[in-house]
């Protein structure tokens, strides 16, 4: 059962995103996913913060047994390739080691973390796959990321725009950069109760016009999330 206490919440996200829930509440939070606001803002707070740190630890060889008791419990020896890699093993070392050790001590010494204010997924009209997801806070920025492979034509970038409730004219939010992600530092005052934001496909430099001239390839509304 998904909590609906704010802490327990987050509690359970931080550990679905870490990968240490048992496979049956795993899939029950997968299951959740589409229809708990609060539980996708919480997710998505634990990826922006969790991922990134797995960068933080070295490199380190697994035991020298981890291999022989794979092969054993296995019944046979998996074929060669990446599974067999040292430096595959090396890094999943790595990376699980330092995202537990970091979410440990983020856990036991941040204040409680706040969730995003309003959330939106992004999807091409017609498709129910989600492409990019945004997240806002009333009083501060927002970010949106990609969460599909998406690409732009070579001479041309994506454009995000935004329109707040009641207005009847996008506003530019800016070009979002090659790798999918973009920041901004503070959203329009307008965007604060909520409102709906577009991709659209423009010149490398941005609509001549203020106005979206390309194709609008993703759309979605900003939801609130708590």
């Amino acid at each position: 059962m998904i909590p609906s206490d704010t802490e327990e919440l987050q509690a359970l996200a931080g550990e679905y995103v870490l990968g240490t829930l048992e496979p049956e509440a795993a899939r029950e939070v997968e299951a959740a996913l589409g229809a708990n606001a609060p539980l996708r803002a919480a997710v998505i707070f634990w990826e922006e913060r969790l991922y990134p740190l797995s960068s933080l630890a070295a490199a380190a060889p697994p035991p020298a047994e981890t291999w022989p008791n794979i092969e054993a419990r296995l019944g046979t020896a998996p074929r060669a390739g990446v599974w067999r890699s040292l430096g595959f093993w090396r890094g999943a070392t790595a990376a699980a080691a330092a995202i537990a050790a970091c979410l440990a001590l983020y856990i036991a010494l941040a204040p409680a973390p706040t969730a995003p204010s309003f959330v939106a997924i992004l999807r091409a009209p017609q498709q129910e796959r989600a492409a990019w997801v945004a997240t806002a806070n009333r009083g501060g920025g927002m970010l949106i990321r990609a969460v599909a492979t998406n690409s732009a034509p070579a001479d041309r970038a994506f454009e995000l725009w935004a329109i707040a409730p009641g207005a009847s004219q996008p506003r530019s939010l800016g070009l979002i950069p090659p790798d999918g992600r973009l920041e901004l530092g503070i959203i329009p005052a307008a965007l604060r109760e909520g409102g709906a934001l577009a991709i659209s496909i423009e010149p490398k430099g941005g609509s001549p016009t203020g106005q979206p001239t390309g194709p609008v390839v993703f759309t979605g509304e900003l939801v609130r999330s708590n």
